[in-house]
């Protein structure tokens, strides 16, 4: 063999095991190096696409409808409507006006005491879902939320009965009643005549001026 033949050889086999050497790290510095960018690549969205926490603000402010107010008393003209009796019971609706600019709304048992001759309150009226005369639906039981708009009248029915109970053979009459809207300290006398041969009973504001979410009896 030539010696420059010799020389050739040699340098071949240099470069190839320099080329061994940078090849033998070179995979496992370039899947740290992937690694590593991989890590900050998927991390970068979760700082960037994440909504702004201001964004949520104007919709739980601006959710608010203007008739989610309540009624004051100051809004309402408090009065009754038509009366009604059946089998011993005598009733009537108590009206609740909305004479405000505004809308508002009406939920709950208004409360009502029942007043003798000189004004004196002698009874308060029981809460019922409904009676004999009206009410809610049969079933139930949470009051609805009213909405009243400049104007309308939501009601709610009070009633009493005119057939002596036990021994007695006779009842008290009231001739007027004090009646207080729900929600509000400040009540109203209500010249609305009513038997107390057992005790009154009111029910909840309804839709309408009747008292009386029932249908009509046929």
């Amino acid at each position: 063999m030539r010696k420059g033949s010799v020389v050739a050889v040699a340098l071949v086999g240099g470069v190839a095991l320099a080329c061994s050497a940078c090849g033998g790290g070179s995979p496992s510095a370039s899947r740290t190096s992937h690694r590593s960018h991989h890590k900050t690549h998927t991390s970068r969205p979760t700082t960037t696409t994440a909504p702004p926490t201001s964004s949520s603000t104007p919709t739980s402010t601006t959710s608010a409808a203007p008739g989610t107010t309540r009624c004051t008393f100051a809004d309402l003209s408090i009065s009754h409507g038509q009366g009604g009796a059946g089998l011993g019971h005598e009733g009537g609706p108590l009206l609740f006006k909305n004479t405000g600019s505004s809308t508002c709304t009406l939920s709950g048992y208004p409360g009502v005491a029942a007043l003798n001759a000189t004004g004196q309150q002698v009874s308060q009226a029981q809460r019922s879902p409904n009676g004999y005369l009206g009410g809610m639906e049969t079933g139930s039981t949470a009051p609805p939320v009213v909405t009243l708009a400049p104007g309308a009248t939501a009601s709610a029915l009070v009633e009493g009965t005119d057939v002596p109970e036990g021994t007695a053979s006779s009842c008290p009459t009231y001739p007027a009643l004090l009646v207080t809207p729900p929600t509000s300290t400040h009540s109203q006398r209500v010249t609305l005549p009513l038997p107390g041969c057992s005790p009154l009973q009111i029910h909840p504001v309804v839709p309408g001026t009747t008292g009386s979410a029932l249908p009509p009896s046929s």
